[in-house]
């Protein structure tokens, strides 16, 4: 059953990946992109309601020190999916999928410097091997032109994942790590409701109303789709959380579906690598694997 657990988990992060891309390609406006993540964050926190209507009680029990961390990583979450989706609008699925996945680094150089935990010999080669991947990737072929603006978001993306992973690692070591699940449920409402604000900050004038939005087919579809696949990926996670070898869990699930996300990028949004490029995304497939198996 775990194994099939992991496949799930693997899926729902290259979907996550795919519908960032959509969004972005779909709506051109930081409005529509906000209201879209309003509707996604608030269908993934009734999701994990849902998965845990036995222990909705627990919920409204939550310490003040689990809800302030909750409020600091719906703020960053929200602020890695909105780069997410623009950096994958705006460059390669499996390159910008690749830079995004990078942000594991940060609570592994946070937990080394602050918590004590040591880094490996094998895990520094694995770090210098991702650093020479991202210097294969980066520069422009030969035909092309470098562009800022998407390095810039998916490092973004990067920072924002991985001060998420610091926010949960000192939830998880700190004398409340038994609420994980109603911090991740509050954390999602209040990212839906700062999606929503920023959202009609947003707003132009001459901007789609709320109606023709919700009147689109495929925007209330990656609204629930989406939503379902942020709030079960969570779910999933933390019912593998120590249930599987390390060895096993962290090179299938980053390495898997980053290599779907770039299948996928492929097919249907038609995307095409130099082989230079191909070359690093490789290489960087190697490394996260030495890094997190080692």
């Amino acid at each position: 059953m775990k194994y099939l657990l992991l496949i799930f988990a693997t899926l729902s992060a290259s979907a996550k990946a795919i519908i960032c891309k959509k969004i972005g390609q779909d709506n051109k406006s930081a409005h529509g992109v906000l209201f879209l993540n309003a509707n996604i964050f608030t269908v993934a926190s009734v999701t994990i309601l849902i998965c845990n209507a036995g222990k909705v009680k627990s919920f409204f029990e939550i310490s003040p020190f689990s809800l302030i961390l909750a409020v600091c990583f719906a703020f960053f979450l929200l602020f890695t999916q909105i780069t997410q989706i623009f950096a994958m609008s705006r460059g390669f699925a499996s390159l910008s999928s690749l830079i995004y996945s990078c942000g594991f680094l940060i609570p592994i150089f946070f937990s080394a410097i602050f918590l004590d935990e040591g880094i490996s010999p094998l895990q520094t080669v694995g770090i210098l091997l991702l650093l020479v991947a991202l210097v294969v990737i980066l520069p422009p072929e030969r035909s092309g032109r470098f562009s800022f603006v998407w390095l810039a978001f998916a490092l973004m993306s990067m920072l924002g994942s991985g001060i998420n992973a610091v926010i949960q690692k000192l939830h998880q070591s700190s004398v409340y790590k038994d609420e994980l699940v109603p911090f991740l449920f509050f954390a999602l409402l209040f990212a839906a409701v700062l999606s929503l604000a920023a959202s009609f900050v947003g707003k132009k004038k001459d901007s789609s109303p709320l109606s023709l939005l919700y009147s689109q087919k495929s925007a209330v579809l990656l609204m629930i789709l989406g939503g379902v696949i942020v709030g079960g990926m969570n779910v999933v996670n933390l019912k593998l959380a120590g249930q599987l070898p390390a060895v096993i869990q962290f090179p299938v699930y980053n390495i898997s579906s980053m290599i779907i996300t770039a299948l996928a990028g492929r097919v249907l949004f038609g995307e095409r690598i130099g082989k230079r490029k191909l070359a690093g995304f490789i290489v960087g497939l190697v490394a996260i694997t030495v890094i997190g198996i080692f």
